[in-house]
Formats: C-alpha cells, sequence, structure tokens
C-alpha cells in the first residue's frame, strides 16, 4: 500500500472511529465507564493522526463528508448521527488541531449529543455551546443564514406564545362562566370540545403494551449498535484498531452481564465467535486477540461471580440464554462452575452447568487440578459424576484420587464408578481392598465377583495367602472366600483344598470361607472336596462342610 492510500484508508478508519465514539457517548449517561472509555481510545487515535498526518478537518455537505480531501461517507444522513446534527444546525466544517486536549475533545463530543435531538423548548445550539466553550484546538464554521434563522425563529416562537396565551384566556373565560352556571362534571371544555380527563389514563393493559413497546425499541437499539462494533471488527488491519473495537465489545459484554442482560451478551459472544470463524479478519493478530478476550470473560470477575446472587431464582429463559453462553467459557471457569453446582438450582440449570463442566473438561482435563485436591466432600461428590462422563484414558487417574479421599462417602462413588465407568479395572479397584470403611470394601468385592476372571481370582487368593488378618476382620476374611468361589475356577481348588484341610481340628474363618468358595465354584472338583470333607474324622471339618452345603442350598432355593 502506498502513502496515499494508506493515508485515505487511516482517514476513514478515523472517522469511523469517531462515529463509533459519538454512538457510545449517546446510549450511555454522562460519566459511564463505557463512553470515557471510548472517548479516552478516539482522542488517543486522533493525537496519533494528526501527528503523523497534520489537523484533521471535517466538511460536512448535504450528500456527503468530506475528511483530509477524502469522501468517507456518501448519501443521506440518518437523524441522531454527528454529520446529521452538524449539518442540520449550520456546521459546516469541524476542525481539529494540534494540541487537543482530552477535555476537549470530551466537551465537543458531548456537545454534540445534547443538540443531537431536538427538543420542543431547545435551550442554545450547537454553534452557541461551540463559542462559549472557547476550544484552543478545534475550529468551526457555521453558515452566516444560521443566525438570521435562529432569531426569526425566536419571532415566530413569540408570536406563537402570544397566540397560546390568547386561549389560554379563552379558557380561562369559560371557566368563570362554567363557576356561575355551574361546572360540566368530569369534563373540562377546551375549544367547544369536552375533554374526559379519564381518556387520558391508561388501562392496564395499555401500561404493558407501553412498556413492552420501550422495551423493544430499547432491545432494537441495542442490537443495532452491537452489530456495528461487530461489523467494524472485520474492517481494521491495524492491531490498535482492533483491539479498541474489541476493548469495548467486552467492556459491553461485562456491562450487560452484569445487570443481568443475558441476550445481549449471548449477541456480543455469539458476534465474536462468527467474526472469528468468518476467515474475513484483516488484522494478523486478530485471532490470538479474540482467544485473549474469550479467556477474559470466563474470569470470575467478568462473568461468572455477578450470576452468585441470582442463581437460585434463574427462569427458564435466562436459563436457555446461560446454555448459549456457557458454551463460550474457557476451562478456566470450572473452578467456579463446580462451585455452582452446590446452589440451589432447577434440575435444568444444573444439567446445564455439568455438562458444560464436562465439555470444557474434554478440552483441558487438567483444569479439574484444583477441584480434586480440594477436601470439600460435595465437590469431590460433583467431580465423580463429571469424571465418569470423561474418556477413560484421560481421567482415571483424576478417579483413583477420589478413591482416596477422606471421606467414606466419596471413596464408594469413585470405587463403584471405576467399576462401572472404566470397562474391566479389576487390578485398579482391588488396591482399595483393605479399605477402613465396610461398605467401600463390600462394593469392590460385589464388582470382582460379578463373572469368572482369572485377575480377579489370583488377586484374591494371592490376598489371602499373603495378608496377615487381624481378629476382628473375621467377616471380611469371609467375603473375599466367596467372591473367591464366585470369579474363580479349578485353578482355585487346590488353594482352597489345602486351605480348608489345614483348619481341620475346628473352625475357623479360613476353613469356613474355603467351603463357601468351594461350593461357590459350582464344578465337580469343588464338590468332590467338600464330600470328602464331609466323610472326615474330625468333628469339626464335617460341620464347616455341613453348613457350607445347607448355606449353599438355602442360596439356591431362595433364588428359585
Amino acid at each position: 500500500m502506498n502513502v496515499r492510500d494508506r493515508s485515505q484508508d487511516d482517514t476513514k478508519k478515523l472517522f469511523a472511529n469517531l462515529l463509533l465514539t459519538c454512538k457510545n457517548v449517546s446510549l450511555y449517561p454522562e460519566g459511564h465507564i463505557i463512553s470515557l472509555n471510548s472517548i479516552r481510545q478516539f482522542h488517543e487515535t486522533l493525537e496519533t493522526f494528526i501527528r503523523q498526518y497534520g489537523d484533521i478537518k471535517i466538511e460536512v455537505e448535504r450528500d456527503h463528508v468530506i475528511c483530509q480531501g477524502v469522501e468517507v461517507h456518501k448519501g443521506s444522513y440518518e437523524e441522531g448521527t454527528l454529520p446529521f446534527t452538524l449539518f442540520r444546525d449550520g456546521i459546516r466544517w469541524l476542525e481539529f488541531s494540534e494540541g487537543i486536549k482530552l477535555e476537549e475533545t470530551r466537551e465537543v463530543l458531548s456537545i454534540i449529543h445534547r443538540y443531537s435531538v431536538l427538543t420542543t423548548e431547545p435551550e442554545g445550539d450547537i454553534v452557541t455551546a461551540f463559542w462559549e466553550a472557547h476550544f484552543d484546538h478545534v475550529l468551526y464554521e457555521a453558515d452566516d443564514f444560521f443566525a438570521e434563522q435562529t432569531s426569526e425563529e425566536i419571532d415566530n416562537f413569540s408570536e406563537s406564545e402570544t397566540s397560546s396565551l390568547t386561549e389560554e384566556d379563552e379558557i380561562e373565560t369559560e371557566d368563570k362562566s362554567a363557576a356561575v352556571n355551574g361546572p360540566t362534571i368530569g369534563k373540562t371544555s377546551c375549544g367547544g370540545l369536552a375533554i374526559n380527563p379519564a381518556d387520558f389514563v391508561l388501562t392496564s393493559q395499555e401500561q404493558l403494551e407501553l412498556q413492552e413497546m420501550v422495551s423493544r425499541e430499547e432491545r432494537i437499539s441495542t442490537t443495532e449498535h452491537l452489530n456495528m462494533l461487530l461489523d467494524m471488527l472485520l474492517q481494521f488491519q491495524e492491531e490498535k484498531d482492533f483491539s479498541i473495537v474489541l476493548g469495548v465489545l467486552s467492556e459491553e459484554f461485562e456491562g450487560s452481564f452484569g445487570g443481568h442482560d443475558f441476550e445481549a451478551a449471548l449477541i456480543i459472544l455469539n458476534g465474536v465467535r462468527k467474526v472469528l470463524d468468518s476467515g474475513r479478519l484483516r488484522t494478523p493478530s486478530a485471532s490470538s486477540l479474540i482467544e485473549s478476550f474469550y479467556k477474559d470473560i470466563s474470569s470470575d470477575s467478568k462473568c461468572l461471580k455477578p450470576l452468585e446472587e441470582i442463581w437460585s431464582s434463574l427462569n427458564v429463559q435466562q436459563t436457555e440464554m446461560l446454555k448459549g453462553i456457557f458454551q463460550h467459557l474457557n476451562p478456566r471457569s470450572v473452578t467456579t462452575l463446580m462451585h455452582f453446582l452446590l446452589l440451589g438450582q432447577s434440575s435444568q440449570l444444573q444439567q446445564i452447568t455439568e455438562d458444560t463442566i464436562v465439555s470444557l473438561a474434554s478440552q483441558d482435563i487438567s483444569c479439574l487440578e484444583p477441584l480434586i485436591n480440594d477436601r470439600d466432600e460435595k465437590i469431590a461428590e460433583k467431580l465423580v459424576s463429571v469424571l465418569s462422563r470423561l474418556k477413560a484414558d484421560s481421567s482415571l487417574k483424576y478417579m483413583m484420587k477420589l478413591a482416596r479421599h477422606s471421606s467414606a462417602s466419596v471413596r464408594r462413588m469413585a470405587v463403584r464408578a471405576i467399576g462401572q465407568a472404566y470397562g474391566n479395572q479389576t487390578a485398579a479397584i482391588f488396591e482399595f481392598i483393605d479399605d477402613q470403611d465396610a461398605s467401600v470394601r463390600r462394593i469392590i468385592l460385589t464388582q470382582l465377583g460379578q463373572s469368572r476372571s482369572e485377575i480377579a481370582e489370583d488377586l484374591l487368593m494371592q490376598y489371602l495367602q499373603n495378608r496377615k488378618f487381624s481378629a476382628s476382620q473375621t467377616e471380611h476374611i469371609m467375603d473375599c472366600f466367596r467372591t473367591l468361589g464366585k470369579c474363580g475356577s479349578l485353578r482355585s481348588v487346590p488353594f482352597l483344598r489345602k486351605t480348608l484341610l489345614h483348619h481341620k481340628w475346628k473352625k475357623s474363618a479360613y476353613s469356613e470361607g474355603a467351603a463357601l468358595a468351594l461350593v461357590a465354584l459350582k464344578i465337580p472338583e469343588g464338590r468332590q472336596v467338600i464330600e470328602t470333607a464331609g466323610r472326615s474324622f474330625y468333628p469339626g471339618l464335617r460341620g464347616v462342610a455341613r453348613e457350607a452345603g445347607k448355606e449353599f442350598f438355602q442360596k439356591n432355593r431362595g433364588g428359585r
């Protein structure tokens, strides 16, 4: 791009920036952070332009605007815009010169906004306001006829006022007459017409319709403004200009979300994402800037904290909009979202929040790390639910950590989830066979005994042979033998025979357990060992065999 083309392009961008700033000033009350920041950013752009190209002169004609000899607008003006307001009030050109102060820029834009809409009783005009401001670095020229037009309007206004007073005198005369002859009940006479004051009172339905109309107009205005900002993202080639507009959108989002205007917030997020996916970005660093934008809005202060106070009272419509907003969040938001699951909410909102966490954790599971180390029992329970929905290879290590949680409730949930959601993880859950909580141990043994498994069989045999149990663990020993009978095979028979016959002198948890396991194997070899024990010379061994067969028979009969 040659110097001339670059100069023209910068001029057009400066004018577009000026229009954007005027729009922000008109949308927000005086002193609002968004309008102040917008003015400040425009002033910095203006200073940079003047240093590079010299004073900037904006010439306003009936159907076009010229800046520095470059046509920056052509066609009719929209009411309320900068060119419309300047041309209507007789300003033919406006010039910003080197050395302009921020306060001067702010005052110029404030004056233009103040007179952008004519009132029925205008107090002054732009030309007068400019003259009274005594700008040092702002020059302007107004049409000569404007002053004459103003005087003529004042004369016309005086005549109108006189005419109006005459009508009031007539009304007063009629009122005096009514006082003598008697009033017309409930009505006022005006110009020969009877007016009923009740006709001017809005019904409840009319008030609702009026509120809806005003609300609809406000939504349209907001949507147009946001769409204009989004369109501007596609126009700029320089990172600084792109950042300015993106910064305004970020502030718009924060203000909308903080004010619970989720519709506007969703327009911004969907719009920026659409711009990113369009493939039309002209700024080299635009993609990374937009990604930073999404990371920023995912922070607690920008997006999630404002929800805390209304989380439990969100309605269906708000909940649906949040579903769309949450789709744009970054994994850094997971910690806060997880805590939101502990607050009171509808089942729909809870499901949306959990779905969002699962989606974000699928992108980067390391975002769950701080939560895994959180000792809060409720958080850990929610994590078990989330992890069980993720891919096993990425989340199993986190589930194993939760299986060692200080809370027995969490450990039960985690061990059950490992067995159900991660396929064949026999060796993994067997690590927790010595859990101090009996219910956790029972869950593990139940899962091991669901089918015949050489892995479970070997683990249980090694465990029963090598583990030194205390006297208080009798029930656990018996449960382990029963489970061995359910998951074992012919390979277990030698170990069980040896265990049963070794304790032939008296009953013990080992002999009783071995007998139960042999019966539960449901193979001829196991029954043969029980029959042999039943014919033993030792009464204790015969009793163990008899009780084992009786328990097996009772269970089978109960099953039928």
